[in-house]
Order: structure tokens, then sequence, then C-alpha cells
């Protein structure tokens, strides 16, 4: 058996159809001054080329997945179109004299990989798309067709090394019944596309595509991430059966996703997405989202040369919060620095960025950058129940400074007559140990918190989660991690806020019911997982929940 990343749930159980794409060799060789003007309109005309495609494929998917799986392709075309990318191609050809297709895999490689970079798991898989757009670009300018995928006709389980949002949105479920990929991950655009597809996935599964030809039996668990090779005509018939059991199992979560959460004995819990993009709201709405637990508000700012104005970033934000209705919508200010780097704001490289200069740190010091996102929130809080969230607090006096400066947003909107939630909600992550271990004394500011579980469990242990070598530290369940959670809910009740978990704790159902029954009160994750855990807790009594974690405790 080979371990692993559950990408898109179901069960799937087949012959194996091995993708096996040609190399793209790109001649490194530098062209002569008299050739420059030709590669630029090659390129321009590759460029031109790709985009009727994305334009295609956007029309294509909104037909058969829906409109908020189409925007994926929007976001693509929008990379296209982005001037300053523009430019650094020209620079590559003009300047450095490159050929065209050595420029193309220049430019995207490094946008790759500043987002491979990054350690939010949402943003690291955006790296996916520049090389998606990558690929697009040079098949035209090598002139290389790609219709393999286009040629199976039969049922079968798609493995390849990866599969870029393009090649996924190309999938016919009715031939392809399961995917494995050897590098990937679950918040990648192809896993979402996969998922809405709803065919099972299992990605991240080392040497896949040696291990594996065109014809060989697999059956795969994209629940648990289990992929079995050679197995036996009865275990075949086994996860078959089980795919038929997924399936109206999944028909019932859905009908029933979009009543409230409340466990057995009448304890409301409320359970919310984590999204990244006004474009995600449409994916919470259907999967019964009632709110948005967290608002990755840096998406306004990665991958350009000029940071966003006011404007700019109320017209998200108040879409988001007219998009959700009168539904709670958590913003989380400005969480970048250190792994997640700027082009319009540079900063020092630092020897530790997860433990530096970034989050709540750089929006203290670089006060007029925090003032713009704070005006823009207010402003847009006036269109809906938008609540603001500080990221990385680890001192009381972090938290006096932040809402020091929030509270000189508000008199200057004030003075000016600009309307907005007069009694706006305010909270902070528990990410860091020092603030859930002070988290009495954090809770009479504030009327939340929200446990931003993944990065409180690496710093807990001291273990990079993203290190291999080091995952068996990363342990939601772990005694440590429970007890600080226990801890923060205890202060936070006595104080009278609530407390939610945004971190992917709380999408997992056995690490759901352990927070419900710690007492939180508000879970929120990937849209997708919603209906699930929504079953998960109408199945239990809070009593039941509270009994079982204080034995784990």
């Amino acid at each position: 058996m080979i371990k692993g990343i559950a990408a898109s749930p179901g069960y799937a159980a087949g012959s194996v159809f091995l993708l096996q794409e040609a190399e793209l060799t790109i001649s490194t060789e530098q062209i002569g001054s008299e050739a420059v003007e030709q590669e630029w309109n090659h390129l321009l005309q590759a460029l031109e080329q790709t985009k009727q495609d994305l334009r295609e494929t956007k029309q294509d998917v909104a037909k058969r997945i829906g409109d908020e799986e189409s925007a994926i392709f929007e976001s693509h075309l929008m990379i296209l179109e982005d001037p300053v990318l523009t430019d650094e191609l020209k620079k590559e050809i003009q300047s450095e004299r490159k050929n065209a297709a050595w420029a193309v895999r220049e430019v995207f490689a490094k946008h790759a990989a500043m987002f491979a970079s990054l350690d939010d798991p949402y943003l690291k898989e955006r790296a996916s798309d520049f090389r998606d757009l990558e690929k697009r670009v040079l098949k035209h300018l090598l002139g290389l067709n790609d219709a393999s995928l286009e040629s199976i006709a039969e049922p079968v389980i798609l493995v390849a090394y990866d599969l870029t949002p393009s090649d996924t949105a190309r999938l016919n479920p009715d031939t392809i019944k399961g995917i494995i990929t050897e590098i990937g991950g679950s918040t990648s655009h192809s896993a979402i596309l996969a998922r809405n597809l709803q065919i099972p996935a299992v990605v991240g599964c080392p040497e896949i595509t040696r291990k594996v030809a065109t014809g060989d039996m697999v059956v795969l668990d994209g629940t648990n991430g289990d992929v079995i090779l050679h197995p036996t005509p009865e275990l075949m018939r086994e996860y078959q059966e089980k795919q038929t059991v997924f399936q109206a199992n999944q028909q019932r979560l859905k009908a029933s996703a979009q009543k409230e959460a409340v466990t057995a004995d009448g304890r409301r819990i409320e359970v919310a997405a984590n999204i990244g993009n006004p474009s995600d709201v449409k994916a919470v709405l259907e999967n019964g989202g009632e709110a948005i637990g967290l608002f990755r508000s840096e998406f306004l700012f990665l991958d350009r040369d000029t940071l966003p104005d006011e404007e700019e970033q109320f017209q998200a934000y108040r879409q988001v919060a007219e998009g959700m209705g009168g539904r709670p919508v958590i913003i989380r200010t400005l969480d970048i620095g250190g792994d997640k780097q700027v082009p319009a704001l540079p900063l020092e490289e630092e020897m530790n960025p997860f433990l530096g200069f970034r989050a709540i740190r750089l929006c203290l010091e670089r006060k007029e950058l925090f003032m713009t996102q704070l005006r823009a929130i207010l402003r847009a809080s006036h269109y809906g129940k938008l609540r603001i969230m500080f990221p990385m607090i680890a001192t009381e006096a972090e938290l006096t400074q932040a809402l020091s400066i929030l509270h000189e947003a508000k008199a200057e909107l004030d003075k000016e007559g600009v309307a907005y939630d007069k009694h706006i909600e305010t909270g902070i992550m528990i990410e860091v140990p020092s603030a859930a271990i002070i988290a009495d004394k954090l809770a009479r500011h504030v009327d939340f918190f929200s446990i931003g579980s993944n990065d409180l469990i690496q710093y807990t242990f001291a273990a990079d989660r993203m290190n291999q070598k080091v995952g068996y530290l990363y342990d939601p369940g772990h005694l440590a991690v429970l007890r600080l959670i226990r801890q923060v809910v205890e202060h936070a009740n006595a104080n009278g806020i609530w407390v939610g978990v945004c971190g992917e704790m709380a999408g997992v159902p056995e690490y759901a019911k352990a927070l419900i029954g710690l007492g939180v009160k508000e879970l929120s994750m990937t849209a997708s997982l919603i209906p699930q855990i929504k079953y998960e807790i109408s199945q239990h009594t809070y009593a039941e929940l509270r009994e079982r974690v204080q034995q784990t405790l």
C-alpha cells in the first residue's frame, strides 16, 4: 500500500492509465539583436492563443461544473494580462537576449517558486497555476499538441506525476474514475476541481509513476489517502461497493447541509468556511456554510509590484460581505512577511522567517499600510456583518497597539462622515503559544478568539509541519495541544467571549468532535468539508463529546 494525501473523497477500483507527457525541451542559447523583435512577436502570438484557450476552458467549466470553479481560469487570464508579467517577459527577451521559450520558463518558474515557498497550504498550491500557464504557453510556442487525455475511451484510474487545473478541467467523470498523482496538495486548484467533478483523488504518492504501468490494477481511497497496487478481485469488488455506498451518503449529506449544525442534545455550533478569494463565496453557500471564519486578505497583495489601495481592498471586502447576505465574515488582517514575500513591499531575508518579521509585527511597524486596510474593512462593514481579526498576536502590548490603530481608523472615518458598523467585532488568532498562555489577559480586549491550529501546533512542538522528517511531531490530538485549547476556552468563557478554530483540525471529524467537547463554538474549514462535519455534529450529544475529551485529557 502507498500512503498519499486525500485530495478528493470517495473510492475507485480499476485499470491504470499512466499519463506520460513528453519533456518540453527548451533551448538556452541567447539570440542575436536581429531576432529580438521576431521572438517577442512569437511570444505575443502564443500568449494570445493561450488566452483564447483559457476563455474556452472557462466557458466549458462554467457549463459542466459551475461558475465558481470556472473562476480559476478567469484568474489565469488575469495573470497573463498582468502588465508586470508582460514587462518581465519583455525584459528577458530584449535585455537578456533569451529566446521566447527560455524567457517563459524563467519568468513563470520564478513566480511558481515564490508561491511554493509559502507556508500557507492554500497559497502554496497557487504555484501549480503558474506551472499550468507555463506549460500552456510553451506548447503554443513549440507547436505541440496535447490530445492524450481526450484519447481515453474506457473507465480508468488516471495516474500522473502531476495534474494542472487545465488537465483536470478536461477530465470526463464517465471515463476517469479516480486520480493518483505523485505530487500536489489537497488545496490545489486541481484538487478543488476533482472534488467538484466528484472524482476520488489521492495526491502526493511517492514514485507512483514508476511503480505502475498502463493496464495495471489499483484501488484508491480518496477519503484516507490510501492506494493499493495489484489488488485481488475480491478487493476490487469491495472498493466498487464502497464507492456506491459513498455516493449515496454524499447525496444525503448535501441535502441536509443547509440545516443548522446542532448536537443531539441541542447545542448550537457555527460551521464556517475558510476562503482566500471573493469567488470562493459560492462554494461556501452551496455547502451550507453559515459564516466565513477566515478570509485570507493577503490574496490582494501577493505577486504584484504595487500595493492595493484602499478602494481596491474595500471593493473586495464589500463583495464578500454582500455575497454572504448578512452572515458573519471574519477578515484576517494582512498576514505577510517572512515566508510570504510581496514584491511591492521588499523585506530583508531572515534566518527563520516563520518566527520573524511578519503578520501583525509588520503591520504595527508599517502603520500606513495597516491603516489603509483597516479603513477598507470598516467601510465594507456597512454592507454586511464583518469582523476583524489580528494574526500572530504574541503579547498584550501588540494587541493594545493594534486596537489603538483601529480606533484611529474609526476616528478618521467618523470625521469624514463615512458609514461603517460602529459595533464591529474584533478578535485575534491564537496561534502563538504565548497568546494561549496569557489568554486571560488578551480576552479582556476582544470579542472572540480564533485558534489557528496549524501554526499553534507547529510552534508548540517547534516542528515545521511542512518538514517530513519531523512530521511525526505534528499531532493535533496530542495532550499538549488539547490542554492549550482547553485553557484558551476556559479563559474566554470567564471573560464572556467565544472561541472558534480555523485551522485544518476543524475539518477533521474526530478532531472537530474533540474541539466541540472542549467548548469551541465555531469551526471553520474548507467549504467542501462542511456537510460531513455538520452531519457528525448532529450524531452526538455535547455531553458525550465533553466526557470523551475529558477522558483523553
